[in-house]
């Protein structure tokens, strides 16, 4: 992520570059909010920054990246190759297939509070090393795991694993 300061920069030279003032780039927000994050004075909100990029004309990941490379000291074509490596790894976790499993008829759906359950192959660690008579404290180091991880997977149901 982008500076702010960077952030103003890039906005301040966009808004410049398309032959606009303040006054008018602001009819998409109120103009004291555009003037303190020109002035990095305060962090533009993600639906700021998308009603500026939309009344420039420019994506709004577009903006970013070009702070974002800045910031970095490289090339836009290096910050390319880096932010595409980023995808990879989200292409690697299956989240941009699992994205839609988030949404139900256009809506985010809520999110259930608590802790996330615990993955199946930790699960399937924690009892082969149970199965192979470590005990929790060597499965946990073996592992890498906390020890109340482990425990809560030594001691869990055969129907919750």
């Amino acid at each position: 992520m982008p500076s702010r300061y960077t952030l103003a920069a890039v906005l301040r030279t966009t808004r410049a570059a398309r032959g606009l003032s303040q006054e008018q780039l602001g009819s998409t927000l109120e103009a004291r909010h555009l003037h303190n994050i020109e002035h990095a004075k305060s962090n533009a909100t993600l639906e700021m920054l998308q009603g500026i990029s939309e009344r420039l004309d420019i994506d709004v990941v577009a903006l970013l990246a070009a702070a974002s490379s800045y910031d970095r000291k490289e090339s836009l074509e290096e910050f390319m190759a880096y932010l595409w490596g980023e995808l990879e790894k989200l292409r690697d976790m299956h989240v941009l297939e699992n994205i839609p499993t988030q949404f139900s008829n256009g809506e985010l759906i809520a999110a259930k509070a608590g802790k996330p359950p615990i993955a199946a192959e930790k699960i399937r660690a924690v009892l082969t090393c149970k199965a192979e008579g470590l005990t929790q404290k060597a499965t946990s180091v073996k592992l890498g795991i906390p020890a109340s991880t482990v425990h809560k997977i030594w001691h869990m149901p055969a129907g919750d694993r």
